[in-house]
């Protein structure tokens, strides 16, 4: 009889090789990909994310609490509206009055509500829209031809429901100026092209680091529009909210944040000024402040002071190491949504004409530029939309 064949060495070694190839494998696909030695320079600026989410959204600066929940009301009311088939172009906004709370500004506001047939399933309509959005809202109708909104106890919103003759404050006003400003410029160069084709006059803060850079600053100073640069610089909710590795931090030295200062302002020689991208953090610290703005001043630039927080201490350092000196007014696009940007386009012009000149930052957003593009033809003739520069600075 045959003696039977026994493969015992050969699965042995066929068992061991698997073994082998799958521990292979396993260590491949577990470790850690090598970093590039490019990037990993000394001294290279590592890039960053870019957060999705604005500091002046969430992170509690001079934007946050009342001012925030009256934009959500904002755009409950548009909402409304919508739900109720109601022309968009009719909503108007008659006044507007700059109030404060806890030392933040809010806009309380009077708006003029375009007729609708079913005023009822209206008013309806928008206090569940304000349950959701801003539950701590209170709708109540005044009459058969007013509403009011009222949040936390404070009136924020005065709704006309019929065209009434009213005797509003309107000072008078000769040709207030308003400068739309476009924050964080260099990324979108589609969006920039479309910016730079409106009929009126923006001025563009770019990203001394951005992708496309140096493509935006041509493109820019080939149009003429006032260029700036749009700082990073350290928020309060850092490092959740991350400005970027080239921003300013509170924790740097006086040296250090000359040498940062000088490398943004090298990448774009052209700028006439600077603006901060976050910065809640650092413009309320005064010794840091004063180091960057020496700098700003030493190059012959103005400061935009962007206001992410209302403990800035920008105003009263320009002063005191003699810069020129702007302050934002309003934000125009933290809701991404035209109408409720068009609504913020209104109020810049009407602070325009009760101060003499607003500005207005906003993103280059679609939804930003179509809001530019409906609203300049619609807007308050005796208001003039200028180039920063044209302001007169503090």
């Amino acid at each position: 009889m045959k003696r039977l064949y026994r493969p015992g060495p050969l699965v042995m070694f066929f068992v061991l090789g698997v073994a082998g190839l799958l521990a292979l494998g396993y260590f491949i696909l577990t470790d850690d990909t090598p970093p590039d030695v490019m990037s990993t320079r000394v001294g290279a600026i590592q890039p960053s994310p870019r957060p999705k989410v604005y500091e002046e959204d969430s992170a509690g600066g001079a934007t946050g609490g009342m001012e925030d929940r009256v934009r959500q009301a904002d755009l409950a009311i548009i909402e409304a509206m919508r739900a109720s088939s109601m022309d968009m172009t009719g909503l108007d906004l008659l006044d507007v009055e700059l109030r404060k709370l806890d030392g933040r500004t809010y806009h309380y506001q009077v708006l003029q509500i375009p007729p609708v047939s079913e005023r009822r399933s209206f008013l309806d309509t928008l206090r569940e829209r304000l349950d959701t959005r801003v539950p701590e809202a209170v709708l109540a109708e005044v009459g058969e031809t007013e509403a009011t909104i009222a949040i936390s106890g404070l009136t924020s919103h005065r709704l006309l429901l019929e065209s009434v003759p009213l005797a509003l404050p309107r000072p008078k006003a000769n040709g207030p100026g308003l400068a739309i400003v476009i924050d964080d410029i260099g990324e979108d160069i589609r969006v920039l092209k479309g910016l730079l084709a409106l009929d009126f006059p923006v001025t563009l803060a770019v990203w001394p680091n951005a992708s496309q850079t140096r493509d935006s600053v041509r493109l820019i100073s080939a149009s003429g529009h006032d260029l700036i640069v749009h700082f990073p610089m350290e928020p309060m909710g850092y490092p959740a909210y991350d400005p970027g590795g080239d921003a300013l931090f509170t924790t740097m030295n006086d040296e250090a944040i000359r040498q940062r200062v000088s490398d943004n302002l090298d990448r774009i020689p052209e700028a006439i000024g600077v603006n901060n991208h976050m910065g809640s953090r650092f413009t309320a610290h005064a010794p840091g402040m004063q180091v960057a703005l020496t700098e700003l001043r030493r190059r012959g630039l103005f400061f935009l002071d962007s206001l992410t927080t209302s403990r800035s201490v920008a105003r009263a350092t320009a002063r005191n190491v003699g810069i020129p000196f702007y302050e934002r007014d309003i934000f125009l696009d933290n809701v991404k949504d035209v109408s409720a940007i068009t609504l913020q386009l209104r109020k810049a012009e009407n602070v325009a004409l009760k101060k003499g000149s607003a500005i207005a930052i906003g993103h280059p957003y679609p939804e930003t530029l179509a809001a530019l593009r409906e609203w300049s033809s619609r807007k308050n003739a005796q208001v003039r939309l200028v180039p920063l520069s044209e302001l007169a600075a503090e």
